[in-house]
């Protein structure tokens, strides 16, 4: 008899519960959110649907519609036909990859000895590291280098020079702080050396900010385009933001002399069709990517 009035107590709490969380001002957050979440969506969705519209559809609708009127596959084939496109495309998947692997690689390891406290000089360090965010070589002395390396119109060009980010490092330096020392001491006593403790310890327990470096790494990577501009003259090294760009300026020339697909659709096309991939990573690293950024922000 007691069992079920404590079982039908705590029914009623957790209803209780969950009642209360149904307030006002519960309804009214969740109504501001889904109004943010709209906006963000939107624009989005506005440009995947002009890239399969015709321009009249377009012009009538100001350029913004909730619907496509009409299908339509010509602003993707324009687009199919630029020369050099999947050329581009493929170096921009390489250096993504290989670079993002790169930059972590290089990231972590400075980051653990930074956050070595028993590290003589480690102020010193940190403070020579944290200076570079301020103050860099320049454009000019940088272009000089990459010459003299003899890096320019490599796909290596546009990845080595930009292997580390300070911010990125110190965030994972902060975060690398804040596992616990005992650890550390316990696998130093069981014999593990420096790339042991790294291997088996520092890296399993980074994975939150691991995923969000990682993040920031791949799309600075695949958006790389000024530094392409500068450095690779060469066609078949150029990246796809860079290939879309003159794309999208030989259609307006095109739009003047034949006749080509909307100039509106193919300019929502360009941006599907360079946004999209890395889009599509997102969701697997979601759960790591808040945790990541806010323990690594606040630790140290």
């Amino acid at each position: 008899m007691v069992s079920k009035k404590k079982k039908y107590r705590y029914k009623t709490i957790g209803y209780s519960g969950r009642h209360e969380k149904t307030t006002v001002g519960y309804v009214i957050i969740l109504i501001v959110l889904t109004i943010i979440c709209f906006s963000m969506l939107y624009p989005f969705y506005n440009l995947a649907i002009q890239s399969f519209s015709k321009a009249s559809e377009i012009i009538e609708a100001n350029g913004l519609m909730l619907y496509p009127k009409s299908f339509q596959l010509d602003a993707y084939k324009y687009l199919m036909r630029y020369p050099y496109l999947f050329k581009s495309y493929g170096n921009t998947v390489f250096i993504t990859i290989v670079g993002t692997a790169l930059s972590m690689l290089v990231t972590t390891l400075g980051a653990y000895v930074l956050s070595r406290r028993d590290l003589p000089g480690r102020n010193v360090l940190t403070t020579y590291v944290v200076i570079t965010m301020f103050v860099s070589g320049g454009m000019i002395p940088g272009y000089l280098n990459m010459r003299d390396f003899g890096l320019l119109n490599t796909l290596w060009g546009l990845m080595l020079p930009h292997l580390v980010t300070t911010w990125n490092m110190l965030l994972m330096r902060n975060f690398i702080m804040g596992i616990p020392q005992d650890l550390m001491e316990a696998a130093r006593i069981d014999g593990a050396n420096e790339g042991r403790l790294v291997i088996s310890i520092v890296l399993p327990l980074s994975l939150p900010i691991i995923a969000t470096l990682s993040l920031f790494y791949g799309v600075g990577y695949w958006n790389s385009y000024s530094n392409v501009i500068i450095q690779n003259t060469r066609s078949d090294m150029q990246t796809t933001q860079v290939i879309i760009r003159r794309m999208y300026e030989a259609a307006q020339i095109d739009m003047e002399e034949t006749i080509t697909p909307p100039l509106e659709a193919i300019r929502a096309a360009t941006v599907m069709f360079s946004t999209v991939p890395i889009l599509c990573v997102y969701p697997f690293l979601q759960k790591h990517f808040a945790q990541g950024l806010m323990v690594g922000g606040v630790k140290g």
